[in-house]
């Protein structure tokens, strides 16, 4: 009984010695580019990305406007974010579609970044701006 004790109190106080680290989501290699949706135009981008990396679309809108954001691609996904004066407010995350409405009091800078879940993804990224 006093040995399993023992080996048990080693055992958490391991635990508890050992560092934790949050998760946090980082990629090897971001990619931006600007775009520019035309209001009432479907804007349709094509392209490629690794697993590790993230391809990062800035775009500017008005607060409360309609956007629509489609991904279609086996392998890949998106996460939209609004610009705030200090801090970046995530809408979506690791989502394949997003539609709504941009929220009031932002500073009309938008980001969607797409990132690959497997290898090389392939992917058509439609947005629609209303």
């Amino acid at each position: 009984m006093r040995k399993q004790l023992i080996i048990c109190f080693a055992v958490v106080s391991i635990g508890l010695l050992m560092p934790t680290t949050a998760f946090t989501q980082s990629y090897d290699n971001v990619t931006e580019e600007r775009i520019a949706p035309v209001k009432g135009k479907k804007l349709v981008l094509k392209g490629a990305v690794r697993d590790g990396d993230e391809v990062l679309y800035k775009f500017k809108a008005r607060p409360r406007q309609n956007l629509t954001i489609n991904l279609v691609g086996r392998d890949a996904d998106f996460s939209f974010s609004v610009i705030y004066e200090l801090s970046v407010d995530p809408i979506a995350e690791n989502t394949k579609s997003w539609s709504g409405r941009l929220p009031s009091g932002f500073t009309g800078n938008c980001e969607i970044a797409v990132h690959s879940n497997y290898k090389i993804a392939n992917y058509r990224l439609e947005v629609l701006l209303k």
